[in-house]
């Protein structure tokens, strides 16, 4: 997808981050299997950020642009070619102000088409410490960017992080090969790895 699509930018962000709704959890292609509490849901079982339940209130937030990508707090910077091929990244990240930080994974195309047909072959997961985050905090929020591209992104909205270290990962597999309109992608593994340490 060529930057055009696993992770945004802040740049893209910049280019244009426009939400234009979300999704009926139904349409929801998560890969939720939470270690504790009910399935589809998120229950802490030490200390953890806050984290969004609310997808309208995260929807304003995100309008507002009052947050900061995970990613973009990373130390490590990789390619378009890196993102576009399975394996894993590892990201090194510092939390240190009191910006709601959006952890999350996002997949674009050309049209709304083969954005839903792309999404019959990916499955997503999104997790913390080890346990997977459930349907009532990863939201899907689907947009339009400003050149055009159709997305879908699956996000978590945090704050009040305490102090501590973190591990948090996306996990995305792509059952087939997939085709985003401009480019191929092969089946596998897609992970990302997040090392977060939120300072005393």
């Amino acid at each position: 997808m060529k930057a055009r699509g696993y992770f945004l930018t802040s740049a893209i962000i910049a280019c244009g981050f426009f939400l234009t709704s979300c999704l009926l959890p139904g349409m929801i292609p998560l890969d939720s299997e939470p270690a504790t509490g009910e399935p589809g849901t998120s229950e802490p079982t030490a200390a953890m950020p806050r984290m969004e339940k609310n997808a309208d209130t995260l929807l304003e937030v995100l309008k507002g642009g009052d947050w900061v990508y995970l990613q973009a707090l990373a130390e490590e910077q990789y390619t378009e070619a890196d993102f576009a091929k399975p394996g894993t990244l590892t990201f090194t990240v510092k939390i240190t102000d009191d910006k709601p930080t959006y952890f999350n994974y996002g997949w674009c195309t050309t049209t709304e088409e083969i954005l839903n047909q792309n999404f019959e072959h990916i499955k997503v997961k999104l997790l913390f410490n080890g346990e997977a985050l459930g349907k009532d905090v990863v939201h899907p929020v689907s947009f339009t960017r400003s050149d055009g591209f159709v997305c879908l992104d699956f996000g978590v909205l945090m704050s009040d992080w305490p102090a501590g270290e973190y591990k948090l990962e996306s996990v995305v597999t792509f059952d087939e090969k997939i085709n985003d309109g401009a480019a191929d992608f092969e089946a596998g593994d897609y992970v990302y790895e997040y090392n977060v340490t939120v300072p005393q």
